[in-house]
């Protein structure tokens, strides 16, 4: 690679990088708001239930889980972007790296098929736009080795995918389960699943969505039954 080359790539790398922390500061903002409308409704919700308005605190309920929907979706992308700012900081530091810019190019692409962020449309253009150009100038014009991270690509998304789950349950409020819907609780064990198909365990989904047993299955059986899911039972892991 030409002294041209290198200096464009690293420069496109900065600028990446600089954008990817703007992002990853406004996902976090994102966040925070969506946590403190969360607070907000399910203070309605135990209100409404003070005064006995179960119709009015459903509502507030079913709202909330939008909210977290919504949040999961946020968490996940904010965890990639992550990974995706760290490794630019790094890649900056050693051209020998460079083969790792077309991964990147592949983590960024996950962001934008999880599901739209809110305002961030344009960044994640021009953040793609650099990166893409800067991949082309490596495959093109250099003989570095380009890495095949197609596996470890969806190892990262599925990672995500599990600790934003996993950060929803352990940082928002439980809703009092007297108002939870059969929908909600059925989307919660269906988002479970999809965090954790390799390993998923029925007493230890139970466990952490604060279920019995019993419930779980039937909500597995549901989705089945819509063809959502399909399970292969080994023991007790599906």
């Amino acid at each position: 690679m030409n002294i041209e080359n290198i200096e464009r790539v690293r420069l496109l790398l900065r600028e990446s990088l600089t954008d990817i922390e703007l992002v990853s500061y406004n996902l976090d903002r994102i966040v925070r708001n969506l946590k403190q409308k969360d607070n907000e409704y399910l203070q309605k919700v135990s209100l409404f239930l003070e005064k006995n308005d179960h119709e009015r605190a459903r509502v507030y309920a079913q709202e909330i889980a939008t909210l977290r929907r919504v949040a999961k979706i946020i968490y996940q992308s904010s965890l990639l972007v992550l990974t995706i700012k760290l490794r630019l900081e790094t890649l900056i530091e050693s051209e020998e790296l460079y083969g790792m810019v077309p991964s990147l190019v592949k983590l960024l692409s996950a962001v934008n098929e999880i599901g739209p962020l809110p305002n961030l449309e344009r960044e994640f253009v021009s953040i793609k736009n650099k990166l893409e150009e800067a991949a082309t100038i490596i495959t093109r014009y250099t003989e570095i080795k380009v890495d095949s991270t197609g596996n470890e690509v969806e190892r990262v998304i599925k990672e995500a995918e599990k600790l934003a789950l996993m950060k929803i349950e352990s940082t928002f409020p439980k809703v009092p389960q007297t108002i939870v819907t059969g929908e909600d609780a059925k989307q919660r064990v269906f988002e479970y699943l999809k965090a954790n198909s390799n390993s998923f365990s029925i007493d230890k989904c139970a466990e952490d969505l604060s279920m019995s047993r019993e419930e779980v299955e039937k909500l597995l059986n549901e989705l089945v039954k819509e063809r959502r899911v399909i399970i292969k039972r080994e023991e007790e892991t599906i």
